[in-house]
């Protein structure tokens, strides 16, 4: 019996994680010809600020990253 458990930054639509659940559970069924009826699929969600990244809060680190995904990239200008 596949038993997986996912740990997750909290944020995500529980449509998202139902999508998860079901992919996570294909790819078992595939990789290890396990029968569906026993796979079993754990998800934990945490708070920004329980979770670190590198010493620091993930709410701090997420925070940053889409604040560079959301600017233009200044390596990319000039070129055609």
């Amino acid at each position: 019996m596949p038993i997986v458990t996912v740990n997750l930054v909290e944020g995500r639509s529980p449509e998202q994680i139902e999508n998860m659940i079901a992919e996570v559970s294909d790819a078992l069924v595939r990789s290890l010809d396990a029968p569906i009826e026993t796979v079993r699929i754990m998800v934990n969600e945490m708070a920004p600020y329980g979770f670190g990244i590198a010493g620091r809060p993930a709410r701090l680190v997420m925070a940053e990253r889409q604040a560079a995904a959301a600017r233009p990239d200044s390596t990319e200008e000039g070129r055609a």
